[in-house]
């Protein structure tokens, strides 16, 4: 079996040549050192079997040895450590070129799952840690939109808030450039990040809490305090004021959608979904749903676990806990879609109990829910379809297979690191 590689994908904000050029001389270097084996000159590689979008490729394929963490690319902000399995999750969810009742679209396309219309969408990644696929949905999402990210532990949160910083605040690292016309006001061409430090699975049902980060409001207290490195008492409060108005707000926009009477006493809106008729935030366009699993499907996290003799956090004795908690997270990011949304629910686990099951289990509860087929086998300019990808046991759900032999010699270098279920889930109008 091909040893699995790494991958990156380029931040948009960056020259991609020059991303690319610097990546490749950085590889060629580090592998000179190490083997010496001059296969180093192949890299870094497209992954062809994901659709390019706005006619570039998102991903590339790197050595596995390859110590990202020091390189120039990865400190300066050029390039995003990311395996591509969650990269094709957020590609599903937010395009429509992978859905089977699609036909294949032209190589630069990026048609949109909105009917082909480029407007502002609210896009929600209910269990959002380390935030890479985050920063994924509000580089790809349209200028303007709004993405959302939830995760209930205050460590994970905080790496969120990092990674977060890094690519879409600092002007060092993020590749934004400064709008010297617009000094107080966030750049209408990027989308707002927020992130909330709460159980995801009652998200937006109670009274809404945990809001722990803007990007918006930290591109501001960071114009106001200049080059101070930390935030004092004055600045923590103010972040703070901001962050609950912020909230308050949100609540507002959800009770005018839901409460203004018409003159005539009817209204021409549909009638709300049994799903979402008691949510207090405003509902989303589109909903990634990326779930808590046994990890049974991740090599590494395997490959740590033997290397440091430590158990796995879930195995049989509490599989039927874990799976309650996934039809908890699937059943909130539902009620939390819009009618006519789309979400994508997937986990790092190759077990039918986690992952079919759980769809099956949603679909069976809600009548307004259903299968989207996707597929990645309409690639562009490949040969073949990518013998790791696979029809789940369920029609229209993916699973990608880390352990499959390819005898390909493209295909190899563009194995998944990590086994990975995907189903995109519709809501009826």
């Amino acid at each position: 079996m091909t040893e699995p590689k790494r991958y990156v994908r380029l931040n948009p904000r960056f020259d991609r040549d020059e991303t690319l050029s610097l990546l490749k001389a950085e590889i060629v270097q580090q592998q000179s050192t190490t083997d010496g084996n001059g296969d180093q000159n192949k890299y870094p590689l497209p992954v062809k079997w994901l659709r390019p979008t706005n006619g570039q490729f998102e991903f590339y394929a790197i050595p596995g040895d390859f110590s990202l963490n020091r390189s120039t690319s990865f400190q300066s902000g050029r390039v995003y450590g990311m395996d591509v399995t969650s990269g094709a999750a957020v590609l599903a969810l937010l395009f429509d070129t992978y859905d089977c009742n699609t036909s294949v679209k032209p190589a630069d396309g990026d048609e949109s799952t909105r009917d082909d219309e480029v407007h502002q969408l609210r896009v929600l990644d209910l269990c959002c840690a380390p935030g890479l696929k985050l920063c994924m949905l509000a580089d790809l999402a349209p200028p303007s939109s709004s993405a959302v990210g939830v995760d209930i532990s205050q460590n994970r949160i905080q790496l969120c808030k990092n990674i977060i910083k890094k690519y879409h605040v600092n002007q060092m690292t993020s590749g934004s450039k400064v709008d010297e016309s617009n000094d107080n006001q966030a750049s209408s061409s990027h989308s707002t990040i927020r992130l909330y430090c709460t159980d995801g699975t009652n998200f937006g049902t109670k009274q809404l809490s945990g809001l722990v980060f803007d990007s918006n409001a930290e591109k501001q207290e960071l114009q106001t305090q200049g080059k101070r490195k930390r935030q004092n008492k004055s600045a923590r409060a103010r972040e703070k004021r901001r962050l609950l108005e912020l909230q308050r707000q949100e609540v507002t926009v959800a009770a005018d959608a839901t409460n203004v009477e018409p003159e005539n006493g009817k209204s021409d809106k549909p009638v709300p979904s049994q799903s979402n008729t008691t949510c207090c935030i405003p509902l989303f366009d589109c909903v990634l749903v990326d779930a808590e699993c046994s990890t049974d499907g991740a090599i590494k996290h395997i490959q740590k676990r033997e290397a440091s003799s430590k158990a796995p956090l879930w195995n049989d004795s509490n599989m039927s806990e874990l799976v309650d908690l996934q039809k908890r997270l699937i059943e909130s990011g539902f009620r939390l879609l819009k009618s006519g949304g789309s979400l994508v629910y997937s986990t790092c686990s190759l077990n039918e109990k986690q992952n079919e099951n759980v769809v099956r289990w949603l679909l069976d509860k809600y009548d307004d829910a259903f299968i989207i087929p996707v597929s990645f086998n309409k690639q562009n300019n490949a040969e073949r379809s990518p013998s790791f990808v696979e029809e789940g046991s369920l029609a229209g759900t993916i699973r990608f297979n880390p352990l499959t032999n390819a005898n390909d010699g493209i295909e190899e270098e563009c194995l998944p690191g990590t086994g990975f279920f995907l189903s995109k889930i519709g809501k009826r109008l």
